[in-house]
């Protein structure tokens, strides 16, 4: 009866069809595994190749075991996942540059990376973490126009072979403030300034953090979203959520959707969905009053918390991160309230936190001392490590992860991710 069992079920599993095979079972595998699985057959290595359609149902349908959301974390490419789950052969992207101190992650859209190459190149690069390629893009023209906080556009659903890169540019008047487009496409290979422009009156607020969802570029302006469709050439703007009092608000995308993320001036927790494209739902709601703390709030935030309660603590000291649909990544900056305290009981002198001054870490008897000092003109390039902590919005409850982030001036940012076999298309000349 065993031997019949055993052989019917290796029936079973021979008779699997080549486009069950190929269309619903590999193209949920990660990428760590597709890379072993090519060299048992030519006829899967020619199948799992860049430039097939086989690319395209990957992006369609990602492993979650090779999604995750990235960041660079002092020299290396961190992801708020397993490192080897998600299968990148070499986070320090030697490939690209020496050293990712010399970098600004700028944006990622569907297994693609855009970076901002310092120093000797100066200029954009289009990467794939999880094939190593890489192409250097034409410098946009002039040069002192770059914002560095272009964003990318990459929709293999449309196409495998084009990508696209918008800076916004921006001039303000008395009136207010007045955004057009400079655009990059590597079918021309050149860019071009789109002929679309959007007009905010009593408005100075210049774009920051560009997202994309859905072929479409959002850039944070304060109260509202600036985007824009590469695509279509259509520009516009979206109201953010109104926050009486907001504290730190943040927008993300997670596969294409887009949420908002606010921590409030009462230390309560939102996150908004954007639906339609029009229109804010709020899914969470939680009070700093009611969250449940893994073990302890000393576990959590530190052994010196409890000299101040969880609603200060994620006021003045927590910036939200990610949003994964169920759960909020947030990152404590705790050795800022160290440093504060310190001042406090040394001196009554008012304290200056402009980005150009930085404050250096010693250890002094289980306790942190913090002295200042003048940065050079890379004082985004120092480190500031923070806690990162994962709060479940379903039920409440806030967790210390263990893991640190490093947040600089530079690099202070996590982007949604999911490895892909895509090839990078090639720049038209």
């Amino acid at each position: 009866m065993a031997l019949h069992k055993r052989t019917l079920y290796q029936h079973q599993t021979t008779n699997l069809s080549d486009d069950v095979i190929c269309h619903h079972i590999l193209p949920r595998l990660p990428c760590k595994l597709l890379s072993r699985f090519k060299v048992t057959s030519k006829a899967y290595h020619a199948l799992i190749a860049p430039k097939t359609y086989f690319a395209t149902l990957q992006s369609l349908s990602p492993s979650p075991c090779s999604t995750s959301f990235i960041c660079v974390n002092g020299r290396n490419l961190s992801f708020l996942a397993d490192q080897d789950d998600i299968g990148v052969p070499d986070p320090s992207l030697k490939f690209m540059v020496k050293s990712l101190q010399d970098v600004k992650l700028l944006a990622s859209a569907n297994g693609l990376l855009l970076f901002y190459l310092f120093g000797e190149v100066n200029s954009l690069c289009i990467c794939n973490p999880a094939t190593m390629e890489k192409k250097i893009l034409p410098k946009e023209e002039p040069d002192e126009n770059i914002t560095k906080e272009m964003g990318l556009v990459f929709n293999p659903h449309v196409s495998l072979d084009k990508y696209a890169v918008v800076d916004p540019l921006f001039e303000t008047s008395s009136a207010g403030i007045e955004y057009t487009f400079n655009v990059y496409s590597s079918q021309t290979g050149k860019w071009t300034c789109s002929k679309q422009k959007v007009f905010m009156p009593c408005s100075r607020n210049a774009p920051s953090n560009p997202v994309y969802a859905l072929g479409l570029v959002y850039w944070s302006c304060v109260d509202y979203l600036l985007w824009f469709d590469p695509e279509k050439d259509r520009a516009g703007t979206i109201l953010l959520p109104y926050y009486y009092g907001s504290a730190r608000q943040l927008v993300e995308a997670f596969k294409d959707e887009l949420s908002c993320m606010c921590i409030t001036s009462k230390g309560d927790i939102e996150v908004w969905k954007l639906i339609g494209g029009t229109k804010w739902n709020r899914l969470y709601e939680l009070s700093s009053d009611t969250l449940i703390h893994e073990i302890s709030r000393a576990h959590c935030f530190g052994p010196l918390s409890d000299e101040i309660g969880t609603r200060s603590i994620l006021t003045d000291f927590a910036t939200p991160l990610a949003f994964d649909g169920k759960s909020m990544y947030l990152s404590v900056n705790m050795k800022d309230w160290h440093r504060r305290r310190k001042n406090r009981l040394v001196s009554n002198k008012r304290i200056s936190f402009d980005e150009d001054v930085l404050y250096f870490m010693d250890r002094v008897d289980d306790d942190y001392f913090y002295s200042d000092s003048e940065s050079d003109a890379n004082d985004d390039c120092e480190d500031n490590l923070e806690e990162l902590l994962c709060c479940d919005m379903l039920i409440g409850k806030l967790i210390n992860t263990g893991m640190s982030v490093i947040r600089t001036n530079r690099n202070f940012r996590v982007f949604y991710y999911h490895n892909s076999m895509v090839s990078v298309p090639a720049i038209s000349k």
